[in-house]
C-alpha cells in the first residue's frame, strides 16, 4: 500500500502552477500528510524585474527573495484556510533540479505539479520543468494539467 505522508508543490506563483493545489490538497486531506510549497529562484532573473527596481545586484536579489517569500505565504496562508498543513520552501538554482533535490532530501513521497501544456517548436526549445521533473524523480510525480478555464 502506498502511504503518503509528505506532498512537494512546487510554483512559480501562476495561476497555472496552483491549478496543482486542489489535487494536493484533497490528497493531504485523505492521507493526512503535510504539503511543502515550494519555489526556485532561477539563477537568471526574470528581465521584467531587472527595469523595475535598483539595478545594484545585491538589492535586486534582495527584491527579488523578499518578492518570492511574501508570494510563498500567501499561498501558504491561502491552503491553511482549505484545511492543509504547510511548510514553506524556499530555493535558488534551476527549478527541476531543486524539486528533485528538495524532494530526496526531505522525504516527499509524492510530487504534485502543473504543466503548461506547450506544444510545438515551443516545447521544443524551452523544454518543461514537470517532464524534466517526471524525467529525473525518483518518486512519483502527479503532472496535473489545468482546465481551460484555469489557463
Amino acid at each position: 500500500m502506498f502511504d503518503i505522508k509528505n506532498i512537494l508543490l512546487p510554483t512559480d506563483f501562476s495561476n497555472l502552477s496552483l491549478s496543482a493545489a486542489n489535487f494536493a490538497i484533497a490528497l493531504s486531506k485523505q492521507y493526512n500528510a503535510e504539503i511543502h510549497l515550494m519555489h526556485v529562484i532561477e539563477k537568471t532573473p526574470p528581465m521584467m524585474y531587472i527595469h523595475s527596481i535598483n539595478p545594484q545586484i545585491e538589492s535586486f536579489s534582495s527584491y527579488i527573495e523578499e518578492d518570492a517569500r511574501v508570494g510563498l505565504e500567501k499561498i501558504a496562508e491561502r491552503l491553511k484556510k482549505e484545511g492543509a498543513n504547510i511548510t514553506t520552501a524556499l530555493r535558488r538554482g534551476l527549478s527541476y533540479q531543486e524539486i528533485v533535490d528538495y524532494a530526496e532530501g526531505n522525504r516527499i513521497d509524492i510530487i504534485v505539479i502543473a504543466t503548461h501544456g506547450r506544444t510545438g517548436i515551443l516545447h521544443t526549445l524551452l523544454g518543461s520543468v514537470a517532464e524534466k521533473v517526471i524525467r529525473y524523480s525518483k518518486i512519483p510525480v502527479l503532472v496535473i494539467t489545468p482546465t481551460e478555464k484555469e489557463k
